[in-house]
């Protein structure tokens, strides 16, 4: 569905209007008239969390999304977690999980993991160091029988440094590194473009690996119950969890993708959900005055643009420049999301290494874009494509984002039309690398790692990985990000990363725009959601009184 969008747009008080009318006639109305577009769930201890998007596989080794990792991290585990419990601003400190504890060599290259005793998969399948190398070899081995073939392009970020691997006693298990990773540990608990948890190895052998993302077995907190697809995904508590201290307050989390901003609204004040991911922050005041809670943290998250590097337009670094200059951040971060955003710049994201707020990879130029483009030989702009998502966890009107851009882009002569794609369909074509005619895309990314970079800029993320999607290939990079995860202090890593940021900066072949505040609303009878400054959260302590 593609836009052209050249007519003036309403005010930002306009819309503002326009929506709270909307959502208090739809209220005056009768909450019996939205009851029947949602269906109505349990009562009792249930909590309905709408979030922004339907979700991906639930296998861990072949999943996309951050929405789905919220759903994964719950079923699954690895040898280390992020203790999310705790909110903050600081990096989630990295805590034991199915390692009780572990060793790492001198030379920083072996990682001896000492298993917990006596957990059990959902199933009964024991957790031993045989259940680890099961995972290892279907994450990495391409001739192990139920080897995951999405696995390598989804998890380089994750295992590009791996030697090798080998049970050492029944809970004993090693794996070694070819390079010392400074965010090794860090990087086992993240996830969202696959993650390193641990399945059930009988639910693989029995089910296979098309049908195990239909029998989702870990040893999580919450256990699998159903999956409608487009209409809700259940999990219930696990009462066998080997972790007293987390063991969930709710007796069952119903999660339901709810792509509309408006629609998520309405059903959090009509009582159909109990919490919902992003609210518009037009509503966020109105939400308040229904008496509901706005929850709010900060976050690694920000904007981020591909180029088209094979795109005959974007070839030439003048016009990639002009680009970035065209934008006006600090107005975008401003109306776009009221207060709760900041312009961002470059490739080093708030809350990650090597974040320097002062830095900028290029001012708001306007008519030194023209300039450029004059000098690139198109003194009249030219038209080119944008592709956009929908949006996942913690994005909101990112069609909104995409036709700011367009209306920048406009006044510099770069004429760009809008095509919007659901989440997973995007993520699907992403992997593929830009298609042909467009020239600019953009997603929601950064981490409380690098990993991300390894994933967006590296050779060995260029398609069919994931997701190097605009065919930047540079080999200086890709031994700058090696040298930063081998970095023996923080210092190093930072000016590894610097190095690398400034290279993106003069290729122009990456940027960003502005990096957004997480923010939740939930019912008053809502307790214990907290918001640790990562994309996921840990459910186990929400409750509803």
């Amino acid at each position: 569905m593609t836009q052209e969008l050249h007519r003036k747009q309403p005010s930002a008080r306009l819309r503002l209007n326009r929506r709270l009318a909307s959502l208090a006639f739809a209220l005056a109305a009768g909450v019996a008239t939205f009851a029947g577009v949602l269906p109505a769930f349990a009562a009792g201890n249930t909590i309905v969390f709408a979030v922004e998007s339907d979700f991906s596989r639930l296998d861990p080794h072949a999943s996309r999304t951050w929405n789905t990792f919220k759903v994964i991290r719950h079923i699954f585990e690895t040898f280390v977690e992020e203790d999310l419990t705790k909110g903050g601003n600081e990096p989630p400190q990295i805590v034991p999980a199915l390692a009780e504890s572990w060793d790492v060599s001198p030379d920083g290259k072996s990682y001896t993991f000492h298993l917990r005793k006596n957990v059990t998969f959902h199933d009964g399948t024991p957790w031993n160091a045989d259940a680890a190398k099961f995972n290892m070899d279907r994450m990495t081995n391409k001739s192990f029988e139920f080897f995951q073939p999405l696995s390598p392009g989804l998890m380089g970020w994750m295992w590009q440094d791996l030697d090798s691997y080998e049970v050492v006693d029944e809970f004993t298990f090693k794996i070694n590194l070819k390079q010392p990773n400074a965010e090794f540990l860090r990087r086992m608990a993240a996830g969202g473009s696959g993650s390193p948890r641990m399945v059930s190895p009988t639910a693989v052998k029995t089910y296979g690996n098309e049908q195990f993302e239909q029998h989702p077995i870990g040893t999580g907190p919450f256990k699998f119950a159903e999956r409608v697809v487009g209409e809700k995904l259940v999990i219930v508590r696990n009462d066998n969890y080997w972790n007293d201290a987390r063991k969930p307050k709710a007796d069952q989390i119903i999660l339901r993708g709810i792509p509309e901003v408006a629609t998520r609204e309405l059903a959090l004040v009509s009582g159909e959900v109990d919490v919902i991911g992003t609210p518009s922050p037009d509503s966020l005041e109105f939400l308040k005055q229904q008496g509901m809670q706005i929850i709010t943290g900060e976050s690694p998250m920000f904007y981020v643009m591909w180029i088209n590097l094979k795109d005959e337009h974007f070839k030439d670094v003048k016009v990639r420049k002009a680009m970035c200059m065209a934008i006006n951040r600090e107005e975008m971060a401003k109306h776009q999301r009221k207060g709760l955003a900041k312009p961002a710049y470059g490739v080093l994201n708030f809350g990650g290494p090597g974040f320097d707020p002062n830095y900028k990879d290029c001012e708001y130029d306007p008519e030194g874009a023209k300039k450029l483009l004059a000098e690139a030989g198109y003194p009249d702009g030219f038209t080119t494509r944008l592709d956009w998502t929908f949006g996942a966890g913690s994005d909101v009107n990112t069609k909104g984002d995409a036709e700011w851009l367009q209306r920048d882009f406009e006044k510099v002569g770069i004429k760009a039309s809008i095509e919007m794609f659901d989440n997973n369909t995007f993520w699907d074509m992403m992997s593929k690398g830009m298609r042909e005619g467009t020239g600019l895309t953009s997603a929601s990314w950064g981490e409380s790692t690098f990993a991300w970079l390894d994933q967006v800029l590296t050779k060995g993320a260029l398609p069919p990985s994931c997701c190097n999607s605009g065919y930047y290939d540079n080999p200086k990079v890709d031994q700058l990000l090696s040298e930063a995860r081998a970095s023996a202090t923080q210092a190093d890593m930072d000016a590894k990363l610097h190095e690398v940021r400034d290279i993106i900066a003069n290729d122009m072949a990456f940027t960003s725009y502005y990096t957004a505040m997480s923010v939740y609303a939930a019912r008053p009878e809502i307790k214990g959601f907290v918001l640790a400054p990562q994309h996921w959260f840990d459910l186990t302590s929400i409750t509803k009184q």
